[in-house]
């Protein structure tokens, strides 16, 4: 790719971080299952408001500075972001836009690494070694996400398994243990069904870069692009497939474990609705769409707020 990055300014390293921590990824995903976990914590230990804000904060460099910068970087040297610049959640545009250099984005990468290391090492002293596990795992899962040889992003069904999920279902967990030191049947399935719907919501984003994915070097061979090509499909079935999947653990759950996941069963048959939907040849119904299913996602979380504020089920 002939495109060339202006140079970055120190000026604009505010601008830069706000981009490449893509804030609507950051509410979508990172707080939105904290949230969850925290909703779900099975009992309340002194603290508890100063561990949950470690952990978000946590959550926050890893999503935010781990996983974005290092995507940003490999995406932007493969050549699908250089493509991909009429979807609006397609990278942060950081580097196209010159706000910072790809050594100056892999620094940030080092320091928020470095950082998100300190503070689980202070969080771990403090509610034990399996606060330390939950997030190495999470940690790992982050960086081989987008970094060679792995690359799991670039790999059908191991990028949202092995790369996505993992880190969401250790952010419930990790922050119902940061309040409470405990976990329960269900604060295991609110986890698992916030991983899954994750992984929907996803997959819904790499079916509107489905073009560019294919255009880079290595291909970026998600699972929605794989679906398309090899099945000769439109890629938007895999988002619904994946809500499929959380309608139906959810509705298990719901009848075994406690009746307010229901609600979870109600988001996920609203995502599968609203990705089977998608006119994958028009972008702006696609971008809608991506949108959509990162709202449903928030709306889980708020959800489940106001049913414990009601006190109902």
């Amino acid at each position: 790719m002939a495109i060339q990055l202006k140079h970055a300014h120190p000026a604009r390293w505010g601008e830069a971080a706000m981009r490449v921590g893509r804030p609507v990824q950051l509410v979508t995903w990172t707080a939105s299952t904290v949230a969850l976990g925290a909703l779900w914590a099975p009992r309340v230990l002194p603290g508890w408001p100063l561990a949950l804000a470690a952990v978000l904060v946590g959550g926050i460099l890893l999503q935010g500075y781990v996983t974005h910068g290092l995507n940003d970087l490999y995406d932007w040297d493969s050549g699908t972001d250089q493509v991909n610049v009429g979807n609006y959640l397609g990278g942060s545009r950081a580097l196209r836009q010159g706000l910072v250099t790809p050594a100056g984005l892999m620094r940030l990468v080092v320091v928020a690494a470095v950082a998100g290391l300190a503070l689980l090492a202070w969080l771990a002293s403090w509610r034990g070694a399996a606060m330390g596990a939950m997030g190495m795992v999470a940690l790992a899962s982050a960086v081989l996400y987008s970094l060679p040889p792995a690359r799991l992003c670039y790999r059908p069904l191991l990028g949202e398994w092995l790369g996505i999920f993992p880190p969401m279902i250790l952010g419930v967990l990790a922050a119902g243990w940061a309040v409470g030191e405990q976990v329960s049947m269900v604060l295991v399935a609110v986890g698992v069904l916030q991983g899954v719907i994750c992984n929907a919501s996803v997959m819904q984003h790499h079916v509107v870069d489905i073009d560019a994915d294919w255009q880079a070097t290595p291909p970026k061979r998600t699972t929605p692009a794989t679906w398309q090509r090899v099945y000769g499909r439109a890629g938007a079935e895999v988002p619904a497939m994946y809500s499929a999947l959380a309608a139906v653990l959810a509705a298990a759950a719901a009848c075994t474990l406690s009746p307010r996941l229901w609600w979870s069963c109600a988001i996920a048959i609203v995502s599968g609705v609203v990705a089977i939907g998608t006119r994958v040849n028009d972008p702006r119904d696609r971008n809608v769409r991506d949108w959509l299913l990162k709202g449903l996602a928030v709306l889980h979380a708020l959800g489940y707020a106001v049913l414990f504020g009601l006190g109902i089920g």
